[in-house]
């Protein structure tokens, strides 16, 4: 009987292109190929070999991946992810063909998805795959990944339960997020048909096996998570209540609780204790029947320790810092012979995200210009925190690119510049 080899490839966007390797060999014509490469026993997943494979080949991490394409060759299977590319470092590239001059070159090269037809493709189904669906394929990944169509926002529906002063609060566990915390109860997402009412109705029913009536919207606010994503959250209060609040998910509730209204919890998560204040401002002076106050939280800049704090709230593993350090109009970026990269690193543990900043160059002052979050070669989730700030000297091995040309950055690093190029003028970042 023939094994049958299985490996995995990667359709890597990196803004609007794709990135190739041009392999130059001797005695053989140049061809082109996708990263990718062999599973290999330890990979827990296929999408666990091709994050391996493009921190072996690329030192990349990636965003979410897409599998897109299986291709089938003699005694080999090839699964075909599509995916974006996040970050990228070729001196941290430890691949086994990259030590072995004997065996020619890997050029990297970025190419629009359409043009991969004329080039010499190995193989040539998986070029005539890329070139067919080059307008399909970036709609798709965006798709999958974030929201199809229009921005949706999460609706969030909080029921703010009261007793003589004092407001019901549930401890979180096992939900991933923010575990730990104390959240208003009854809360959760407004599902398809159902109005912000009939939400908090279900959502007492469900968490506390309790029935609410008479419930009135008393505040509005539109959320931001620090470097994450925002919501809609309206806050309800009921006229009345039957029965006695009960912990009825204990998988996803430690306890209930009952606080004062204005000494709530030191470990309340931020945006529960916004919405409880604005519905304590609410309570106190009432207003007219279906005049809901409205509030912005999150939207400032955050800074570093907020940054920090929210991604351990959100369950990333991981955290790295990058710096877009400005010098005379120009960023200071890493160089080879490739790519050009903002300087980053991981935040150790129990380090300050101004420490690892610190590692990067001698910096004071430092602007948030944005997040992105991806999965490390190790399957560890992380987000990425981008900083700007004015340098005073270049530090040693790192090369200053003028504003205006961001020429090979990763499309993410380029963004990351522009926002923060906005955010030292004075203009609203991303």
């Amino acid at each position: 009987m023939t094994s049958v080899r299985h490996g995995v490839r990667a359709i890597l966007f990196d803004g609007d292109d794709i990135v190739l390797f041009r392999r130059v060999r001797p005695e053989r014509e140049p061809y082109w190929v996708t990263p990718g490469g062999g599973v290999e026993p330890a990979d827990a997943t296929l999408e666990a070999a091709l994050r391996r494979e493009l921190d072996e080949e690329l030192g990349a991490t990636a965003g979410p991946a897409l599998h897109v394409f299986t291709l089938a060759e003699p005694g080999r299977l090839s699964s075909v992810f599509a995916c974006r590319l996040m970050s990228l470092d070729l001196s941290r590239r430890s691949g086994p063909e990259f030590l072995e001059p004997d065996i020619g070159l890997h050029q990297v090269r970025r190419v629009r998805p359409e043009e991969v037809r004329a080039l010499n493709m190995v193989p040539a189904e998986l070029g005539e795959f890329i070139a067919a669906n080059a307008a399909t394929l970036p709609a798709l990944l965006d798709a999958a990944t974030y929201a199809p169509g229009r921005y949706r926002p999460v609706v969030d529906v909080h029921l703010v339960l009261t007793d003589g002063g004092k407001v019901l609060l549930g401890r979180r566990r096992g939900t991933g997020y923010a575990d730990g915390e104390w959240q208003i109860m009854p809360s959760g997402h407004l599902e398809e048909g159902e109005s912000v009412v009939d939400a908090a109705v279900r959502e007492a029913r469900e968490e506390l096996g309790v029935e609410v009536d008479g419930c009135e919207v008393v505040h509005v606010m539109h959320h931001r998570n620090a470097g994450g994503t925002a919501r809609i959250g309206m806050f309800l209060v009921a006229r009345s209540i039957t029965g006695t609040p009960v912990n009825a998910e204990p998988h996803k509730c430690a306890e209930l609780g009952w606080f004062p209204l204005d000494r709530l919890p030191e470990r309340t998560v931020p945006y529960a204790r916004a919405g409880v204040e604005a519905v304590r401002r609410a309570l106190a002076v009432p207003l007219a029947p279906g005049s809901p106050v409205f509030s912005l939280h999150g939207w400032d800049v955050p800074g570093s320790a907020d940054l920090a704090a929210e991604a351990v709230r959100a369950g990333f593993e991981e955290v790295t810092v990058c710096l877009a350090g400005w010098l005379d109009g120009a960023v200071l970026v890493h160089c080879d012979d490739e790519t050009d990269r903002l300087p980053a690193t991981v935040v150790g543990p129990g380090e300050a995200v101004e420490a690892a900043l610190a590692r990067l160059a001698p910096v004071g002052k430092v602007t948030f210009a944005g997040a992105d979050d991806y999965v490390s070669a190790r399957g560890r989730p992380g987000r990425r925190l981008a900083f700007s700030a004015r340098l005073t000297e270049a530090p040693e091995g790192m090369v200053p690119l003028p504003a205006g040309s961001l020429g090979r950055l990763p499309y993410s690093e380029g963004v990351f510049v522009r926002a923060s190029s906005g955010l030292l003028c004075g203009l609203p970042g991303r």
